[in-house]
């Protein structure tokens, strides 16, 4: 901006005046671009409060978008000081009878010889012991204290899961070995000397890496060909002794796991030795410490198959008896458990019969009854009834998610419609009153609450839309919900109402021949299929299938009694056909020309979920797309204004030295005039 001030003296005109009208005059169009801007960054933040909103209500809707989420239950005990329970969506409705004969405990050793104080030393040597038969040894010295021992053990990186401590009695400091972990299995033992440790010389791997335990055999990198169902796997060897233990054969077949062969292994020792897989290692530890005369064979008998299966061949690790504990006052005679480690114990509606028990390395349990997690506290009478866990269907939690979801709802359609609207009275729009994608989101989730659920039959299925459990659409666009109508709908159907509301790609079929076997939740159209299957020697030669609204027929693809529906995308990374991922199983037993009927179902609030997530994609969503635009817009018109500023600048500055110059010129006059005057004065 120019520094030249126009103070108007040798004109008379107030030339500051001038310039600063005639700007103003040319900074309308500036104005013009400010407002646009201020109308944009508004539409920007009522488009950044739609969004907020539509993603609330998809937070809410996915609460009721899986109906087997929403199947959840509370819990009872009839003594809840000897037994609780916890429910999952997995769970039945009913009630069980619980008889605890048993709790896990966790093993604890005491020193019997004690220490004065904490801080005496212990002296130089080895100290031995094993926990859920894993064995480590810690070396003390001259000046190691009893405090220094606890720290070495539980410090120890070796340590298999103990914890050491110190109990004061009687004047003196003993040491406390616990274990870490309840259960049978989780047993300390305090050894003499070492125990002998056999090793796999090579790991068992999947792609050169470490194999999990949960691996099949026929999926390990030693594996190949294909199995003729008569190989075996012999597990030989010896006991501590020396002795041969039974040789123990197994059928090897392709869904033998790992695991499968631990628990053989495990067998044919029966408690002699104990076997471990660990970082693709097969480990067999003695359950006696000492020399030992302990071995294993591992071998794989094809049994005239061409298969071939490389089992790693077992070596000794550690010798038994090489290493001795010779800690003073540590030795096994020194200790004494006070507490065993043991299973818990419990019988489950009578089961199993008198005289066994379900036997688990933890009080808590959760594989006893199917979603039902039980949490032992104390044992019951053996020969008595047990206590009751009892579950009930949790509604209110039910119907805390759909007012959720409906308040939720509402305030969206309440936002959009002051965005959109037009006040007669006060004569203003809505500052997205001509933004069309935001209007369009009201039609969008409206749309799922007033159809029929995508795959749901009129005579079939209780419920075929949410009008029929509850839901409604008021004159202003708003949701109502009829609590009273929905808890009869509940009554009536509980199922049926989780499944009118989440319902996630689940399929039924009219046939026998031909089942539902699978779908994508993400890629499959829920509707009504047509299918078509030809069977001809005990084979599939034909399949094909359509919606049936659809006139054309597609292929399926067959791959043994599976086939499948077309599954490829488009440009946009959307399926090609409804049908994507569809899987159905068809029966080969008896060649004909089959039909059936396939229902796809989706809950409205699956069908709902799906149309937000497009709407708020983080690409390609309308609404981002929306406010991006508006985003641009906003960079361009800064970029105008940027232009137009620098514009009235220039032009200022031109105004500015332009009446300089008359300023300038009028003062030279003046001067002239002066000097004229002066003249002719003297000439007088």
């Amino acid at each position: 901006m120019s520094t030249i001030q126009l103070s108007g003296l040798q004109s008379g005109i107030d030339t500051q005046s001038i310039i600063s009208q005639l700007v103003a005059v040319e900074k309308r169009r500036l104005t013009m671009y400010q407002n646009k801007q201020t109308t944009l960054e508004e539409k920007q933040t009522a488009l950044g409060e739609v969004k907020t909103k539509t993603n609330s209500l998809l937070t809410a809707i996915k609460d009721l978008s899986n109906a087997g989420e929403m199947r959840t239950y509370k819990t009872s005990s009839s003594d809840s000081d000897i037994v609780t329970a916890k429910a999952t969506s997995d769970a039945y409705e009913g009630s069980h009878t619980i008889v605890i004969n048993q709790l896990a405990n966790s093993e604890r050793w005491v020193s019997s010889t004690g220490q004065t104080n904490s801080e005496d030393c212990v002296g130089e040597g080895t100290f031995i012991y094993s926990y859920n038969n894993q064995e480590t040894s810690v070396t003390t010295g001259a000046t190691t204290t009893l405090d220094g021992l606890v720290t070495l053990i539980n410090n120890d990186a070796n340590n298999p899961g103990v914890t050491a401590s110190l109990l004061s009695y009687g004047g003196v400091y003993h040491l406390i070995l616990n274990g870490n972990d309840a259960g049978a299995d989780n047993k300390i033992s305090i050894n003499a000397s070492s125990t002998e440790v056999w090793e796999s010389g090579s790991m068992l791997t999947i792609d050169s890496e470490n194999a999990a335990e949960s691996a099949t055999l026929i999926s390990l990198d030693q594996f190949a060909g294909s199995l003729s169902g008569t190989e075996t796997i012999t597990i030989s060897g010896t006991n501590h002794n020396g002795g041969a233990i039974t040789p123990n054969t197994f059928n090897f077949t392709g869904s033998t796991k790992i695991s499968t062969l631990i628990s053989e292994i495990n067998e044919a020792f029966d408690g002699v030795a104990v076997a471990r897989f660990e970082n693709g290692q097969i480990i067999l530890t003695d359950t006696t410490c000492g020399t030992s005369g302990l071995s294993v064979n591992l071998a794989y008998n094809p049994n005239g198959s061409s298969a071939t299966l490389s089992l790693p061949a077992m070596a000794v690790s550690v010798e038994g008896g090489a290493v001795t504990a010779d800690l003073d006052n540590f030795s096994p005679s020194d200790f004494t458990r006070t507490q065993q480690a043991l299973d818990s114990q419990i019988r489950v509606d009578g089961y199993p019969p008198e005289g066994n028990w379900l036997e688990r390395n933890t009080n808590t349990i959760s594989d006893a009854i199917d979603g039902v997690t039980l949490n032992l506290q104390d044992v019951t009478d053996p020969a008595g009834d047990g206590e009751r866990i009892t579950l009930t269907r949790d509604t209110d939690d039910l119907e805390t998610k759909v007012g959720t979801f409906v308040s939720r709802y509402n305030e969206l359609i309440t936002l959009i419609k002051k965005d959109t609207d037009y006040d007669s009275d006060t004569k203003t729009a809505g500052v997205l009153i001509s933004d069309y994608t935001v209007a369009s989101i009201q039609q969008q989730v409206r749309l799922p609450l007033l159809t029929q659920a995508g795959g749901f039959v009129q005579g079939v299925d209780s419920y075929l839309s949410a009008l029929n459990i509850g839901f409604s659409i008021d004159s202003d666009g708003t949701l109502e919900f009829d609590s009273d109508k929905f808890s009869d709908a509940v009554s009536d159907d509980y199922l049926g109402v989780l499944s009118v509301l989440g319902a996630q790609k689940t399929g039924s079929t009219d046939s026998r021949a031909i089942s539902f076997y699978g779908s994508s939740n993400d890629n499959t159209a829920a509707g009504q299929y047509d299918v078509e299957v030809v069977v001809s020697a005990g084979a599939i030669t034909i399949a094909k299938i359509k919606l049936s609204t659809e006139s054309i027929w597609r292929d399926m693809t067959i791959d043994g009694n599976i086939i499948t529906g077309i599954s490829t995308f488009d440009d946009n990374g959307d399926p090609d056909y409804a049908e994507h991922s569809l899987q159905l199983s068809v029966n080969l037993a008896v060649d004909g020309a089959y039909t059936a009927a396939v229902n796809i179902k989706q809950g409205f609030a699956g069908a709902m979920e799906d149309t937000l997530d497009k709407i708020l994609d983080s690409t390609s969503g309308s609404l981002t797309i929306d406010k991006n635009s508006v985003g641009d817009q906003i960079e361009a018109i800064k970029e105008k204004i940027t232009d137009e500023e620098d514009r009235l600048t220039t032009y200022q500055e031109r105004l500015v030295a332009k009446y300089a110059r008359l300023e300038a010129t009028l003062a030279l006059l003046q001067q002239q005039m002066s000097a004229l005057t002066g003249s002719s004065s003297s000439s007088s």
